[in-house]
C-alpha cells in the first residue's frame, strides 16, 4: 500500500526515518499496541490465560524498523555475534535445521551404542520479560555503535498498549518490560539477550529463539545425566542472574535409548527432579525415545483431518471450486501439514509414511471426483503430482544440499555419513 502513496509523503516518511536514526529516538505515537485476543485451540474463554495476544502496531513504524533492523543485523554479521547453536530468525536457518541436529546426536548415539539424554526448557513469556536495561548492557558489550544502542533504548522504553475486543477498547497500560511482540527488531534483540548462555563441553545446545533443549550422550546413564546436571546448575545461575523465569512443571526430558532394562538416573532443576517422559514435542516434531516417530506421524494424520475438514465446503465433491482452486488449497494448506520437517524424521519405516500416502490418495480422489475403479498412480500422472514419498524425497535433496554448503559451525559439526540400507538415519530419503 506505501507503495503506491504520492512520491511527496514517501519523501517526507523517508525524512522522518532519517531524522528519527540521526537523533536516537522513537516516536512515541508508533510505539502503541493494539492488542487483539485470539482464543487458544481447545482452551477455556472464561480464562484470561487461554487466549494469546496479538499485538497489531503502525505500518509506518514497521517500515521504520525494516532499516533499524538491517543496521543491526549488519553489526551482527560483521562481528558474528550469534552463537552458532542459535537458530532463531536467522536467514537460512530453521525448525527443520536444529531439529536435524538433534535427531543427528541421537542417531550418532545409537550408532556408537549410547544413550542420549535430553532436556527441553520451558522459559516463561521468554519475549515480554526481558530485561530491558540488562539487554542495553549487552548492546554495549557487544559494541553495537553508541547512536544505535541509543535508539534502540529510546524504541524499548515508554511502550504501551490497549486491548480490543470487537469494537471495544481498554485504556492504554504501559508496557514495563520485555520486547515487543509483533514488531521486526524484537527476535533479533531477543537472540542477543540470550546469546551469552553457559555452553557445557560434554553436552549439546540446540536452540530456537526461546526453545531451547540441551542433550547428552555416553553409554553409562549415569554418566549422561552427569553432564546433564552440570550444565543445568550452571544454566540455573545464568537464568537467575538475568532475571528469566523457567517453568520446572513444564520442562520434559526424554532418554533416547535402544535398551529394554534401564534404571534411569535423575536429573534436577531448581532442586526438582525432572521425570523421564517417553516423548515430547520440540519445534512442531515429536520425538518418541526410540526415534520412530510412529508418533508423530499419528499427531499430522489427525492435524490433517481436522484441516481438511476445515476446508471440506471447498474441496469436497459437491463444492462448486475449478479443480485447479482444490488442487491450490491442497498443495499450499494441506499437503504442508504433512510434509513440515520431513527431512528429519521421512527416514520413518515405510508402514507409517504409507499412512500419509492414504490421507493423499483420499483427499486427491475427493478433487478429481474419481470413481472407486480409478488407480491413485494414474490420478496422480494425470495432474503431474508426486507420491508423498517422492515429493519428500525431492525436497530432503534440496535441503541436505544447502546443508552440506552452509556455513554455519554447528550445522558443519553434525556427522557425515553415506545413507545405506541399514544406517536408519535422515539422509536415508536420498537413497532410490
Amino acid at each position: 500500500m506505501l507503495k503506491h502513496l504520492p512520491l511527496v509523503p514517501i519523501f517526507e516518511l523517508t525524512n522522518i526515518i532519517h531524522n528519527i536514526i540521526k537523533i536516537g529516538y522513537f516516536p512515541i505515537v508508533w510505539k502503541t499496541a493494539t492488542v487483539v485476543p485470539i482464543l487458544k485451540p481447545g482452551k477455556d474463554p472464561t480464562q484470561a490465560e487461554s487466549f494469546r495476544p496479538i499485538a497489531l502496531l503502525s505500518i509506518l513504524g514497521k517500515v521504520a524498523e525494516k532499516i533499524i533492523l538491517k543496521r543491526l543485523y549488519h553489526h551482527v554479521d560483521e562481528n558474528n555475534i550469534l552463537i552458532p547453536e542459535q537458530h532463531g530468525f536467522r536467514p537460512d536457518l530453521s525448525t527443520t535445521h536444529q531439529l536435524l541436529r538433534v535427531v543427528e546426536t541421537i542417531k550418532s548415539g545409537f550408532k556408537k551404542k549410547k544413550s542420549t539424554g535430553a532436556v527441553f526448557l520451558d522459559i516463561q513469556k521468554a519475549f515480554d520479560r526481558v530485561w530491558r536495561e540488562g539487554l542495553i548492557f549487552k548492546l554495549i558489550k557487544y559494541d553495537f555503535p553508541p547512536p544505535l544502542i541509543k535508539l534502540i533504548s529510546s524504541y524499548l522504553t515508554d511502550r504501551n498498549f490497549s486491548v480490543r475486543i470487537n469494537d471495544t477498547y481498554s485504556s492504554h497500560r504501559p508496557t514495563e518490560a520485555g520486547v515487543a511482540q509483533g514488531t521486526l527488531i524484537s527476535p533479533l534483540l531477543f537472540n542477543i539477550y540470550v546469546n551469552d548462555i553457559p555452553i557445557h563441553h560434554n553436552t549439546t545446545l540446540c536452540m530456537f529463539a526461546d526453545d531451547t533443549a540441551i542433550l547428552a550422550s555416553h553409554t553409562e546413564p549415569k554418566l549422561v545425566a552427569r553432564a546433564i546436571n552440570r550444565h543445568l546448575l550452571v544454566l540455573e545461575d545464568w537464568f537467575s542472574k538475568w532475571k528469566i523465569a523457567l517453568n520446572v512443571a513444564k520442562t520434559e526430558a526424554v532418554f533416547f535409548t535402544r535398551k529394554t532394562r534401564l534404571i534411569y538416573p535423575d536429573i534436577y532443576l531448581h532442586n526438582e527432579r525432572i521425570p523421564w517422559s517417553q516423548s515430547t514435542k520440540y519445534l512442531g516434531v515429536t520425538l518418541d525415545k526410540k526415534l520412530t516417530f510412529k508418533q508423530h506421524i499419528t499427531r499430522i494424520r489427525e492435524n490433517f483431518i481436522k484441516k481438511a475438514h476445515t476446508f471440506s465446503h471447498l474441496i469436497s465433491r459437491r463444492s462448486k471450486s475449478s479443480r485447479s482452486n482444490k488442487l491450490l488449497i491442497y498443495s499450499s494448506l494441506l499437503r504442508p501439514v504433512i510434509t513440515y520437517a520431513s527431512p528429519v524424521w521421512s527416514f520413518a519405516a515405510k508402514t507409517h509414511i504409507q499412512k500419509l500416502e492414504v490421507l493423499q490418495n483420499k483427499t486427491l480422489r475427493q478433487i478429481l471426483k474419481a470413481d472407486w475403479y480409478m488407480r491413485n498412480s494414474s490420478l496422480r500422472n494425470a495432474i503431474n503430482y508426486k507420491t508423498i514419498k517422492n515429493f519428500m524425497k525431492k525436497i530432503a535433496k534440496t535441503f541436505f544440499t544447502k546443508i552440506d554448503n552452509s556455513d554455519n559451525i554447528s550445522i558443519q559439526k553434525i556427522e557425515k555419513y553415506t545413507p545405506t540400507r541399514r544406517t536408519h538415519r535422515p539422509r536415508n530419503i536420498l537413497i532410490n
